[in-house]
């Protein structure tokens, strides 16, 4: 079994029900490393541009949905009803990819070697953070992590029910961007969330963007996590 099912109760990949190609190629991964995965499929919403035009934004902040991606607002209905359905399902410990991960070529070595030295006291582990300079709260706590903050992404993230807890209360309160959740958690909350550095993941430009479309930000601007390591690591 591989290490993340012996870690995590379950392990849920988001595939776009219109994006089976997507899957196809993201089965032949995780059958490669040996990771069992739970397919969550959901559908995108022709009516995403509207909901999002309606959302007052947020005040003297980021705002909560760009109209110019509407998607994203169906990206967040995807993680919140993953998160919230494994929570009332009494998962106590969950990890989320989305459908374009490239992974270190040396993963299962890694991963184990990551997790071994990630603090016992995480709520949360991000194997990919998008990043553009490191801040003050960014301590590194050993060779392989950091403590998140200011950290984009939910591409590939493992949560104890703490977390998922917290996610879906700030969820409830103002609906906004998946990643600007958890972007925002380690400012608003008292979590332990920890980002591997270097990254254990990063995302498949060559797979696309249904939410994105060509304004891939994380392309032209790598994360600082990884300054120095080559994305010839990932395959």
């Amino acid at each position: 079994m591989h290490l993340l099912n012996k870690e995590f109760d379950r392990v849920i990949c988001i595939n776009l029900l219109n994006r089976p190609d997507k899957k196809e190629h993201m089965q032949e991964k995780f059958d490669k490393l040996g990771i069992g995965v739970e397919w969550f499929h959901p559908v995108q919403y022709g009516f995403a541009k509207e909901i999002v035009e309606s959302l007052k934004p947020t005040v003297n902040d980021f705002p909560r949905f760009n109209v110019k991606t509407p998607h994203e607002f169906g990206a967040a209905m995807s993680h919140y009803t993953v998160i919230k359905t494994a929570l009332l399902q009494g998962v106590e410990k969950l990890f989320i990819f989305e459908d374009d991960v490239m992974f270190r070529k040396d993963f299962n070595e890694q991963v184990e070697k990551y997790m071994e030295k990630v603090p016992e006291n995480w709520d949360m582990v991000m194997f990919y953070s998008f990043m553009y300079e490191l801040k003050p709260q960014n301590v590194r706590v050993n060779g392989r992590w950091i403590k998140s903050y200011l950290s984009w992404s939910m591409m590939a993230n493992g949560m104890k029910k703490s977390a998922m807890e917290k996610y879906i209360e700030l969820q409830d309160k103002m609906f906004q961007i998946a990643d600007r959740v958890s972007f925002k958690m380690p400012e608003l909350t008292d979590l332990n969330i920890y980002s591997a550095v270097p990254t254990l993941c990063i995302p498949n430009k060559d797979l696309g963007s249904n939410i994105r479309g060509d304004n891939m930000n994380y392309i032209t601007t790598k994360t600082i996590l990884n300054l120095g390591f080559s994305e010839d690591n990932f395959e």
